[in-house]
């Protein structure tokens, strides 16, 4: 009976996570979220054998079905098996920081354990957000995305700092609820004291938020102001876009609808990523066929820098990257990278090659130890296999020396990555992205809100150009502006206010998540110094 009960709760952990989820507007559900799971773990800390094994099952079946629920539509591709190890895999990565916890309040006290619980589980987002098999779109502070007026605070703690403040609610809410049932007079003090810190918890972060958000909001405008034109032109990515027979009907319909909008006024054309698929050789890129026709078009806007996707290749006379492929009887290497232009009629053409790239569909992670398994890496429409990449950022300066950051589709979800472009001197946030591949589910709605954290963590404005949708403007306080419909095309103008100064997050970066990763270990020590003396 206890086992079925174990289980159920774990079940309602796992449900609670998705219904706080990005877009459901039920983010309360996460301040209980683990709440459950920790009454099954707590029920189980009174088994002195296995107790590791039934807390790491039950934590498994809570995060495979967070996982599942949330994520279902990686595996919306053709190749269905990679979506399907992804929830697999990431699911059982969660349940190390979770297990962790256990075993620290088991072998040394709960106090002890419970504060453990969110050090190793941020140390495991921080990781999560720098290593190879990064994934980090289920971080506990995405799940706030879509209410920014209760996350101004964001522009100090970053995301990770939302991780923390949604596991401090929901640990002191299971201590609560347990002294509750536990009905012993010596609790209700102890109540009272636990009740005022969730009121604190919960209370103070809301009211700094909106303190944070009127101060914001009330700022006067900068001086700096760039008329920006973003365009959605709705190009099916796997019927459409990648049939080259077609490249000039599409080149036409991106000139139709920027024409809609741009005059002489326009700063700014910003266009999706892989506007132009069909790739640009790099090594002689300022003779490109291509480039030379979107020079000439650039040319009766004499004000505007174009900002688009396209395919690059480099070539190479020798391997020279372990992504390098080989060609002509392997006498010579290419690499193939997913690339931002900054183009116009007058000046140099300025490039950004994507670093952040998809583990398993643009990448392989760790290709010497999984290098064998490229083969079964997504083909995206375009070229399968391993994309060369840049380790920094670029950023896009303009003739008045106005920087831009050029983020590509997955880059946005990586909040200290972005701060590499403002400390390099971005004053805008351009994302360009494809969100066409999962179809109309839920995972283009939740990239959109997590590049929307961007604003604020930066207070620099966004324009965000997505082939299929969803394309928009976003301001500092991150509030979403000029939507376009998805799977629509549309062409939208505003003038955005460049952002200068930098913030707390921009100065330190996930700084949080470094200091629980130090604390991790530490504890950690601690439990093999502690048993071995024991």
């Amino acid at each position: 009976m206890n086992r079925l009960i174990n289980i159920i709760l774990s079940i309602l952990s796992g449900l609670l996570l998705y219904a706080g989820w990005v877009p459901r507007p039920m983010f309360v559900a996460l301040f209980v979220a683990f709440i459950p799971l920790l009454w099954a773990e707590h029920q189980l800390s009174y088994i002195p054998k296995k107790s590791n094994t039934r807390v790491w099952l039950l934590s498994y079946v809570s995060f495979l079905l967070w996982n599942v629920l949330v994520t279902w539509w990686v595996g919306n591709t053709t190749e269905p098996f990679s979506g399907v190890l992804a929830n697999v895999l990431n699911a059982l990565l969660m349940t190390v920081p979770f297990v962790l916890f256990h075993i620290t309040k088991k072998r040394t006290n709960p106090l002890l354990g419970y504060i453990s619980l969110p050090m190793y589980w941020i140390a495991f987002e921080y990781i999560h957000l720098n290593w190879d098999l990064s994934w980090p779109w289920l971080t506990l502070g995405n799940s706030l995305a879509r209410y920014p007026y209760w996350i101004q605070w964001y522009e100090y703690t970053g995301v990770l700092g939302g991780s923390l403040w949604l596991l401090s609610i929901n640990i002191l809410g299971f201590l609560i609820l347990r002294n509750v049932v536990l009905s012993a007079s010596r609790a209700k003090t102890l109540i009272i004291r636990q009740g005022v810190a969730l009121f604190a918890v919960i209370g103070i972060p809301m009211i700094a938020s909106a303190l944070i958000y009127h101060k914001v909001s009330n700022a006067s405008a900068g001086d700096v102001i760039k008329t920006v034109v973003v365009v959605q032109p709705n190009i099916d990515p796997y019927n459409e876009k990648f049939d080259f027979s077609r490249l000039r009907e599409q080149m036409d319909k991106l000139f139709r609808l920027s024409g809609q909008q741009c005059d002489s006024t326009t700063d700014y054309l910003v266009w999706p990523e892989t506007a132009f698929p069909q790739g640009i050789l790099e090594n002689n890129i300022v003779e490109d066929e291509t480039t030379l026709e979107l020079k000439q078009y650039m040319a009766q806007y004499p004000k505007a820098d174009l900002i688009t996707g396209y395919s690059g290749y480099l070539r190479y006379d020798s391997a020279e990257t372990e992504t390098a492929r080989t060609y002509d009887n392997g006498k010579c290497c290419f690499d193939a990278f997913n690339s931002a232009m900054q183009l116009n009629h007058r000046s140099p053409i300025q490039i950004h090659h994507k670093s952040k790239l998809v583990p398993g569909v643009e990448k392989m992670p760790y290709p010497k130890l999984f290098g064998f398994l490229e083969s079964l890496s997504l083909d995206m429409g375009g070229m399968s296999g391993s994309l060369g990449r840049q380790e920094k950022p670029s950023v896009f300066f303009s003739a008045d020396s106005t920087g831009v950051a050029p983020v590509i589709c997955y880059e946005s979800v990586y909040g200290e990555y972005i701060t590499e472009y403002v400390n390099r001197g971005a004053n805008l946030i351009f994302i360009i992205t494809n969100d066409g591949w999962w179809g109309a589910t839920d995972g283009h709605i939740q990239h959109l809100y997590y590049g929307a954290m961007r604003a604020i963590e930066t207070r620099r404005p966004v324009a965000r150009s997505a082939n299929t949708g969803i394309s928009c403007f976003v301001n500092v306080l991150g509030e979403i502006e000029q939507a376009q419909p998805y799977w629509q095309e549309g062409v939208i103008k505003q003038r955005l206010e460049a952002g200068f100064g930098k913030t707390f997050y921009v100065r330190f970066g996930d700084y949080m998540g470094r200091i629980m990763l130090y604390l991790s270990a530490f504890i950690l020590l601690y439990l093999i110094y502690y048993r071995l003396k024991k």
